[in-house]
């Protein structure tokens, strides 16, 4: 059962409570203030708890019933308010939801089919499996190989598997952060494409975890970007998509007739 249809319903119950919250909050807060302004410019004034004392029981009689009404539906308008705001969130947190859980349980078979013109693997973000050590350059490899997808179709870097699909896991990259965690693995790639590529990339990109043979396994997705984006690797700029299952580096020529293409 999903988290709406398991609880009693939003908006009425929201507007319900609002109502309840103009009589018992907002009605007082007013009189509170109205007591203030009198206070200010009245040396005879009674005292604050006298005041409230006097003008809450008002809302009883039946000639001051408009007043109870009014703030019952200042209240009420509240309540529909936060009512529609809070529906539309949950919705939109199961919809984030279901997406991610979509998302994770496509990972084991994008490994299965190997790397494509959409799918690349890589061992490690930035762990060295062959000299056993941190090697920064690899985040170069990395934003390379974002870059490519950026100026193609989009696609999936998933990290942690070796060339066969085999999972390597992320234990030796999780053990080079600040925060050994997922969270900080996700940061780490936003900076790489910050720093190389772009901030204003950093929402093409989306990176969503799942173990796979025991081994967490990262998969970063890249949505198509919106601009032509170049690496800076020393003075030069460098502009690389994706052709087949590598990524390819376009000389000035064909970068220039490639981003007319595919960004008129």
């Amino acid at each position: 059962m999903s988290f709406l249809s398991s609880r009693l319903p939003i908006i009425p119950t929201y507007v319900l409570v609002g109502a309840i919250v103009g009589v018992l909050v907002i009605h007082p807060l007013n009189l509170v203030v109205v007591w203030w302004e009198l206070a200010r410019f009245s040396e005879t004034a009674p005292l604050l708890i006298e005041f409230l004392n006097a003008r809450l029981w008002f809302v009883l009689l039946p000639r001051h019933w408009d007043v109870a009404v009014a703030y019952t539906l200042v209240g009420a308008i509240v309540g529909l308010a936060f009512g529609v705001f809070t529906r539309n969130y949950l919705r939109a947190s199961e919809a984030y939801k279901s997406l991610r859980e979509e998302q994770i349980a496509l990972v084991p078979q994008l490994i299965a089919q190997g790397e494509t013109d959409r799918v690349e693997f890589k061992s490690s973000l930035r762990w060295d499996v062959q000299e056993n050590r941190i090697n920064r350059g690899l985040e170069k490899v990395i934003a390379k190989t974002i870059a490519g997808f950026f100026n193609a179709k989009g696609g999936h870097l998933i990290v942690g598997v070796d060339d066969d699909g085999k999972p390597l896991g992320l234990a030796k990259d999780l053990a080079t952060l600040r925060s050994p965690d997922h969270d900080a693995f996700e940061r780490t790639v936003n900076d790489i494409v910050s720093k190389n590529l772009g901030g204003d990339l950093c929402p093409y990109i989306h990176t969503v975890f799942s173990s796979i043979g025991g081994e967490d396994v990262a998969m970063i997705i890249i949505r198509p970007a919106p601009r032509a984006v170049y690496l800076e690797e020393g003075k030069s700029s460098i502009f690389y998509v994706r052709s087949g299952n590598s990524t390819r580096q376009l000389d000035v020529r064909e970068a220039l007739n490639y981003a007319n293409t595919r960004w008129s």
